[in-house]
């Protein structure tokens, strides 16, 4: 069953016996509460007859006193301990063969006989020969109770005039609220059917939870064309990048094929650059896996350790590597950060190589505090960095300068591992730079945490 049925039925459902309890509460009270102001009225007529009975002297009396308070559509009588009626008063023969029984008591009811209702009353009073009878009155109802009748299509009519309007009400309000998500199955289906990132035609109304879904789906599409771009965009600049690497060794592999071997210069130039490129593609693959890791999940191994000692131990490996100077102008206290000790290691890394393989001979760290952040700058002496440029660097397989070239071993995904630890540790990292006057790297951890203790 569509969902647009199931509102409507269910709607409707609910309505009907909303209304048949109500109707039916309505009408049993309005009808207990007109068949005991009748039986009252009758009964109140009965104690006023027998009340003027002590009056009557004579049979002839007291039959024409009885007769005097006989009811215009009903009737009154006697009945003795025998169960013999002695003596009946009625304008109406048939009301004398309503049923009849002695009792002591007094009682008021109801009566269905041949299909009228009576209003009876009795009681118990003292006859003329000093006998206990019963003496009845009997009231035909049918005239008041056919108001029952006349409430009873009053409410079946105003059963329908409600639930009409309510159907119909119900096929709007599904209408309204599930056409915006038929319009969001139709665009999924053209999306699957297409291969296309399509969005949603919101109009300009209140922000409802309609509006809020359709705009929510308009962000997450927006989302995944964006990863779908970038995914596209980086399996194209992966291609590209391991393309050359490919092209080298092929060509120098088909060279010591070809006559390579009988030329020991060719052959150690050969050999050379094919061990050369596939260091590359190695390095390459390195990268692109730790990115391919970082997009899933980049996991750390968190812990409190000195950041001036590491970058001291950091800067003197990079020294010896490199053969150039690393300066670090350490803060005054010792600085404690609350992170993955290996990830910061290689954030300097990346950054101090950046550095060297652009241009820099001297490269300063800097380690300081503020009531926020823990601070890391990187300032190198090297080429610089366009401004135009410089928002791309943290995009994969981006490199700011041709200059910055193969030669140089870098394929551009240094600062967007860089970037991602960083991020994964709640940091920022910033860049500025001026063209032929060097490049600073500040990047900023929150201060204050500290591992739980357990």
């Amino acid at each position: 069953m569509r969902v647009r049925t199931r509102i409507q039925v269910f709607s409707t459902l609910l309505l009907i016996i909303m209304m048949v309890c109500l109707n039916t509460t309505i009408y049993f009270v309005f009808q207990k509460e007109i068949l005991k102001n009748e039986v009252n009225e009758t009964a109140g007529k009965l104690m006023q007859a027998a009340g003027n009975l002590d009056s009557a002297t004579t049979e002839m009396t007291r039959n024409s006193l009885l007769r005097a308070f006989v009811p215009a559509n009903g009737m009154i009588r006697a009945i003795d301990e025998n169960n013999a009626v002695i003596f009946t008063s009625t304008k109406e023969s048939s009301y004398a063969d309503i049923d009849h029984s002695f009792s002591a008591g007094q009682s008021e009811n109801v009566l269905k006989q041949d299909g009228s209702s009576f209003a009876v009353a009795s009681l118990p009073v003292i006859w003329n020969d000093g006998s206990v009878v019963k003496l009845e009155m009997a009231e035909n109802i049918d005239s008041s109770l056919r108001i029952l009748d006349v409430l009873r299509l009053i409410l079946i009519i105003g059963t329908v005039l409600v639930i009409l309007p309510t159907f119909l009400a119900g096929r709007l309000l599904s209408s309204f609220i599930l056409t915006p998500i038929q319009s969001l199955i139709k665009t999924m289906e053209e999306i699957q059917s297409k291969g296309s990132f399509q969005k949603l035609e919101l109009q300009d109304r209140s922000k409802d939870e309609l509006y809020q879904l359709g705009n929510t789906f308009n962000k997450m599409i927006s989302i995944l064309e964006l990863q779908y771009d970038k995914q596209k965009q980086f399996v194209y600049d992966a291609s590209h990048e391991l393309k050359t690497p490919l092209t080298v060794i092929e060509s120098y592999a088909s060279m010591l094929k070809r006559w390579g071997k009988n030329k020991p210069d060719a052959l150690e130039e050969g050999i050379d650059a094919i061990l050369s490129e596939a260091v590359r593609m190695k390095e390459m693959t390195n990268e692109m896996l730790e990115l391919a890791k970082a997009d899933d999940h980049l996991v750390l191994h968190l812990e409190d350790f000195e950041l001036n000692k590491l970058c001291i131990k950091t800067a003197k490996n990079m020294e010896m590597a490199t053969g150039r100077i690393v300066l670090v102008e350490k803060a005054s206290t010792p600085v404690i950060l609350y992170g993955d000790k290996q990830k910061i290691k290689q954030l300097l890394l990346i950054l101090l190589d950046n550095a060297f393989k652009y241009g820099a001979n001297t490269v300063k760290l800097a380690v300081n505090t503020t009531q926020e952040n823990i601070i890391l700058k990187v300032e190198d002496d090297g080429i610089g960095i366009d401004k135009k440029k410089q928002p791309l660097i943290f995009d994969r397989f981006y490199r700011a300068d041709m200059s910055r070239n193969r030669g140089n071993g870098g394929v551009g995904l240094g600062l967007s591992i860089a970037k991602l630890i960083m991020t994964a540790h709640d940091g920022m990292i910033e860049v500025e730079s001026e063209l032929d006057k060097g490049t600073t790297f500040t990047c900023m951890f929150p201060a204050g945490q500290k591992a739980v203790d357990k």
